[in-house]
């Protein structure tokens, strides 16, 4: 009986490997998945010079190009405040309203007079036109045709003033109703509803956020360094960098300070910049050839920095100084040389030496 049941048993483990051999299964229908590919190994690093550029950081500050402050030029009482601080307004959007009783009826003065300016005028050319004719029939006398002409020269100008002087009062009439120079934000309230002002009085202060400009305190120093716009990149707060559409330097220094102003223009509609916020800038001194690798190819314990270099006899712990790090990358300051290979990742190679 026991030699029954052991052939029981190797039968159905025959049976079952048959069933799920490759063969069997592309005869049944069923998909074969594909054998999995051993992992390929990432490919040594080769130690070689970069490129690396050296700037100098300073501090700036953002300011509106277009900021200034809203006078009235006319005379009156403030009737209407149409806006408040903080508010966004568009160009030539209505700010606030003065009375203008007085201005209106300056411009329906002006206007009766340049009416009568305009009749005046009429008659005396009707007139010349009349004396023009007569003098040919020889009715009346030179002086008189004289004076006909003077008379119509008259009326001309008259009617010219009276055009200029309505010009005027509808030009002080329009200066009741205040409107925004360029889009932008309300910043100051100089005034209330109610009071009197003369031209001249400040009314509101703004400034427009389309255009904005950084300004630097530039040492003595660095004043070679800020030539041309593409010397300069300016830190967005998002991390980003750009460069600015326009550089002016002053040629002369504050007497505080004894620092150079430096302006740059910012690309107009830059996004995330406000005025008042810090920026840094950075002034381009230099280019210089480095050896860098990546942060992955360096061990670091402690105040340890090491990196796993290729010798003929096996890998190789070699202790590097480390210098500045951006980007993931870090350069080398001694320690290797170009033409060095490196493991990609020092951990992964410790891991693997410590298994052998």
């Amino acid at each position: 009986m026991e030699k029954i049941r052991l052939l029981g048993i190797t039968l159905l483990v025959m049976t079952s490997q048959a069933m799920t051999s490759p063969q069997a299964l592309a005869a049944a229908g069923e998909p074969i998945a594909p054998l999995t590919e051993p992992p390929q190994t990432e490919p040594l690093l080769t130690v070689a010079p970069q490129p690396v550029t050296d700037w100098l950081t300073l501090d700036g500050t953002v300011t509106a190009i277009h900021q200034g402050t809203v006078a009235a030029q006319t005379s009156g009482r403030v009737s209407r405040m149409l806006v408040d601080v903080n508010d966004e307004v568009q160009a030539g959007q209505p700010l606030l309203e003065i009375s203008g009783k007085e201005q209106f009826a300056a411009v329906t003065g002006a206007e009766a007079r340049l009416a009568r300016a305009q009749a005046q005028q009429v008659e005396a050319e009707r007139q010349l036109a009349r004396f023009q004719a007569l003098i040919a029939k020889g009715v009346i006398t030179r002086a008189q045709l004289d004076n006909a002409q003077a008379t119509d020269r008259a009326a001309r100008a008259e009617v010219n003033a009276a055009d200029a002087a309505l010009t005027q009062a509808r030009e002080a009439y329009g200066y009741t109703r205040i409107l925004a120079p360029y889009a932008g934000v309300v910043t100051k309230r100089l005034v209330e509803l109610g009071e009197t002002v003369a031209p001249g009085t400040p009314l509101l202060s703004g400034f427009s956020l389309d255009e904005l400009r950084v300004e630097v305190e530039l040492p003595q120093s660095a004043l070679t360094l800020a030539g041309q716009p593409a010397d300069v990149q300016v830190l967005l707060p998002d991390g980003k960098t750009l460069t600015p559409a326009k550089l002016t330097r002053f040629n002369y220094a504050d007497s505080q300070s004894h620092a150079f102003r430096l302006r740059l223009d910012l690309p107009p509609q830059t996004a995330g910049v406000l005025p008042g916020m810090w920026l840094k800038v950075q002034l381009k001194q230099g280019e210089r050839q480095v050896l860098q690798v990546p942060d992955r190819a360096l061990l670091r314990q402690g105040e340890f920095n090491g990196v796993y270099l290729q010798q003929p006899a096996g890998w190789a712990l070699t202790p590097v100084r480390v210098g500045h790090c951006l980007a993931g990358q870090c350069e080398i300051l001694a320690g290797l040389q170009a033409g060095d290979t490196l493991a990609p990742d020092a951990w992964a190679q410790q891991q693997e030496a410590a298994h052998e």
